[in-house]
Order: C-alpha cells, then structure tokens, then sequence
C-alpha cells in the first residue's frame, strides 16, 4: 500500500485521532461538563454518527481525549529530550515543557484540570490519570538521574524527588492557569531546582523563554 492510498485501518485510526482532537479543543475552551457529543462533532466538522462509531457516549470520548493528549504531550517530551542531547539540556527542557510559554501549551493545563476533576467521580479513568502521571515520574526521574551523574545535581534520590517535581509541576501548572501567574509559577520551579543543586547558568536558561 503506498502512502498516497492509505489502508482502511489508517484511515480510521486518522479520524479517530481528529475525533479526540477536537474533543480536546472543545473540553479546553467550554469546560468538561458543558461539553456535548454535537459540540465535538461540530468541531471536528462531521456527523454525530461519525462520533459515536468511535465513541458511544461521552465517557468513552473523555477517556479518548485524554489518551490522545497524553500521547501527543509525551510525544512533544521526547522531542524535546532527543533535541535536548546532554543532561543539561534535558533539566532545562522538562522546565520549559511543564511550565510553557506557548499560550497552546499553556491552554492544555484547563485540560488536565479538567480531566482530574472528572477522575474524582469516575475510579476507572482515576487508575488511568494515575498510570500515566507514573510514567511522568519516570520520564523525570531518567533525567534527573543523568543530571546526578553529570554533576548537576546533588546527591538526591532521583526517584523519591520525581515524585515531589511532578506534583508540584502539577500545582504550579494548575494554579498558574488560574491566575495566569505563569512566570511567577516557573520561577518557583526553578527555585526548587536550585535547591537541587542546579547551577546558576541552567538555572537561569530555564527562566529564559524556549528558542522555539
């Protein structure tokens, strides 16, 4: 099958993918519970028949939404460590992602508010949010490891500090979508890091806005 004709089942999964897109630009912009399947539908520019032969209900678009988000923002995180290359690059690169400049990036922290939200009612989707911040956790933890072993950083237990960075990543990102505080929110990260251990010139490029 050459590229110019894709196959049935890439047609499909395409579509699905601009289905939950769309989902997700809905649930940034109106909020989760305001959100209907015609809403979504009318986004993505197709029938609420194309919507439920992906997805039967609301839930199940939810929980596509927040799957698709998650893939693409994990993603755009490996993008950024391969481009990063070294330790020092990566340390300022998980700043510059989890606290962005971009007012794209920014708009996903409604996003994940909202699905949090939402878990709070739904112990199926909870175990799901919890399994994917386990793989942040990880993905941090892998670079504060190579930070440690550059010299970088102190001599922390990488995984027990993983764990606190992503929950305050979580606190920064949500309050700061709140009050739009977002450099107030970064600098406090940076902060943290620097009781890390983080020298001064990383500290300082990660207060700096990305190169794009």
């Amino acid at each position: 099958m050459s590229a110019s004709h894709p196959s049935t089942s890439e047609r499909s999964e395409r579509r699905r993918r601009e289905v939950c897109e769309a989902a997700c630009r809905v649930i940034v912009r109106n909020g989760l519970e305001t959100t209907t399947m015609r809403d979504i539908s009318r986004e993505g520019g197709f029938t609420t028949g194309v919507l439920t032969h992906y997805f039967p209900d609301k839930q199940a678009v939810i929980v596509g939404a927040f799957l698709a988000a998650s893939e693409n923002w994990f993603a755009e995180l490996h993008h950024r460590l391969a481009r990063a290359g070294g330790p020092e690059e990566q340390l300022v690169a998980i700043v510059h992602l989890a606290l962005p400049t971009d007012p794209s990036r920014r708009a996903e922290w409604r996003l994940w508010g909202e699905m949090w939200t939402y878990a709070g009612r739904d112990p199926a989707f909870a175990a799901q949010l919890v399994e994917t911040d386990a793989i942040w956790e990880r993905e941090i933890r892998a670079v504060l490891e190579r930070g440690r072993e550059a010299g970088l950083l102190a001599n922390i237990d990488a995984a027990a500090e993983a764990s606190v960075l992503a929950r305050l990543i979580d606190g920064l990102g949500l309050r700061a979508w709140l009050d739009d505080r977002w450099e107030d929110a970064r600098g406090r990260l940076v902060h943290h890091m620097g009781t890390l251990g983080v020298p001064g010139p990383v500290l300082r490029r990660m207060h700096a806005e990305e190169d794009g």
